[in-house]
């Protein structure tokens, strides 16, 4: 192009001037002319897209500007001649329109043509299209068809449902996009400040873009590649690769991604995702990936794992971890485990574990509980902690006393292949008031024939004396125990105790020598020993 105006500066004997940001270079020129004045040559040179201004021996080529008209009207309903207020009235290839105001009034600018075909589109009635002719400056009247329905209200997309939409996003915006609920255009770029701002496109809502920049919050159909929002960002579809919200991101479809909200992130649709909240993530679908929320995650199907500083909600996990400062929930735990501060509640863990600082619960459990309280309607796996409850597992009160004048009284519960026990007592020492004890251990049962049974305890207990707490006489307790099935809710038990004393620290070993009264010494030391005894008692439950 540049050489072509050089070769005619040559020719002609002019000069010329002109703006290379408007007359590129890339374009390819190839023909002949004779005969013909320099206008005629610069107008199939530039295909008559610019104009000329001669002085002397000086051609000035400017680009021309896209003349403009405005077309005005109104809208009304055809059945009752009264005004249609909220219509979307839009030039579709242009990606220009407007919409009527309360009187049904209109006014678009568009570039100047032969002819303009506009649409309108409006909720509850029939879309129209009508074709404005140029430079007319008469007032259109434009009657519109309501639609025949049965139905007394139209439901708005949940994305227009969530408070934050509600709040930002006006009344006229909101008609837009249900008006214009089947119409979108691509932009590759898009730079906002507050929707319904910086525009007077009523299309901005309906922009599918590429990358977008929204200087404190934007509405837009869809992201394809990167958002930023310094507050907020609003998307009616879907969001690809990266979303970035200084406070909030509200998206209306999928989202695939990254996705990051200084406080709250919500999305109506799937998501496959890193998802950081700063508070909250709200998805009202199913979430693949990693979910990390400051305080609360919610979701359906949840297959990853899901990371909330006081409580993760999944109606269902597929497969993945909870991990949580404070509760846990899921209805339907299909592999995985749960780990919180407080408590772990689901429905039914089918393959995995629940571990917590208080409360595990699950009505049925195929796996492992870790807890100070554990409770499961069936349990097909293990619970382990000083209280366990399970419809089909072991719950039973004890009481047995043993040759060297100890009582016993122990809670055992959880599964029979490994249950809990929690255990006190009282030991006649020949002290003022006797030593008390407690400890906690496992046993396991399992059932030789008819009404006979066999147990294997490991139990650690820590004895003080009454009058003054000190737990420096401690014991490791290992017990086969024979179990006579003598009524539905009674067992009779006994069998041979393996005892053996930790090393003590403030005493030597012959100080707690009433400790082992009656029974057999197999080892004694200075600081521990071992020692063969006897238990006999009864489970109630």
């Amino acid at each position: 192009m540049y050489d072509a105006l050089m070769q005619i500066e040559k020719k002609a004997g002019f000069y010329f001037s002109y703006d290379n940001q408007f007359i590129k270079n890339q374009k390819k020129i190839s023909f002949t002319a004779a005969d013909a004045s320099v206008k005629e040559i610069l107008d199939r040179l530039l295909d008559k897209e610019y104009y000329y201004i001669v002085n002397n021996n000086k051609i000035v080529i400017r680009k021309k500007e896209t003349e403009y008209i405005s077309i005005q009207g109104q809208f009304f309903d055809h059945t009752d001649q009264k005004p249609v207020e909220y219509v979307t009235v839009y030039e579709p290839n242009l990606k220009m329109g407007t919409m009527s105001n309360d009187q049904g009034q209109f006014s678009l600018k568009v570039p100047l043509n032969s002819a303009v075909q506009l649409t309108a589109n409006r909720v509850s009635y029939y879309d129209t299209s009508f074709v404005v002719e140029g430079k007319s400056n008469t007032p259109l009247k434009i009657g519109l068809t309501p639609k025949i329905t049965t139905e007394e209200t139209f439901t708005v997309q949940s994305i227009e449902r969530h408070w934050l939409a509600r709040t930002v996003i006006s009344t006229k915006q909101k008609f837009n996009s249900l008006n214009l609920k089947n119409y979108f255009y691509e932009r590759k770029f898009q730079l906002g400040f507050w929707p319904g701002i910086g525009t007077k496109n009523a299309l901005k809502g309906q922009q599918e873009n590429k990358i977008s920049f929204n200087v404190f919050g934007g509405y837009a159909a869809q992201v394809d590649a990167f958002e930023l929002g310094g507050l907020f960002n609003i998307v009616q579809k879907h969001v690809r690769s990266v979303q970035i919200g200084g406070l909030f991101n509200v998206v209306g479809g999928t989202v695939n991604g990254v996705q990051i909200g200084g406080l709250h992130n919500y999305v109506s649709g799937d998501v496959q995702a890193l998802q950081i909240g700063g508070f909250a993530n709200i998805n009202k679908s199913n979430t693949t990936g990693l979910q990390i929320g400051g305080l609360y995650n919610q979701t359906q199907l949840f297959t990853g794992m899901q990371i909330g500083g006081l409580m993760n909600n999944s109606q269902n996990l597929a497969a993945g971890m909870q991990l949580s400062g404070l509760v846990n929930y899921t209805s339907d735990f299909k592999k995985g485990m749960q780990l919180s501060g407080l408590a772990n509640i689901t429905r039914q863990l089918d393959k995995g574990a629940q571990v917590s600082g208080l409360v595990n619960y699950a009505k049925k459990i195929n796996g492992f509980q870790l807890g100070f309280l554990n409770l499961a309607d069936t349990l097909n796996g293990i619970s382990l902690g000083p209280f366990n409850y399970s419809r089909n597992g072991k719950h039973a009160l004890s009481i047995s006393v043993q040759e060297n004048q100890q009582v016993n009284i122990a809670y055992k519960s959880g599964s029979y292949q490994l249950y809990n026990i929690v255990q006190v007592g009282w030991l006649n020492s020949d002290m003022a008031g006797g030593h008390y004890l407690f400890g906690y251990g496992l046993g396991s049962e399992w059932k030789l024939k008819n009404k006979i049974k066999m147990s294997a305890e490991l139990i650690n207990l820590h004895y003080s004396p009454t009058n003054n707490f000190n737990t420096d006489y401690s014991n490791i307790i290992l017990q086969p125990l024979l179990i006579y099935q003598l009524h539905k809710n009674i067992q009779l038990y006994a069998g041979p105790r393996l005892q053996y004393q930790l090393p003590v620290e403030k005493e030597n070993s012959a100080y707690y020598k009433n400790f082992s009264r009656n029974m057999l010494p197999l080892m004694e030391g200075k600081k521990d020993a071992l020692h063969l005894g006897f238990s006999v008692g009864v489970n109630i439950f």
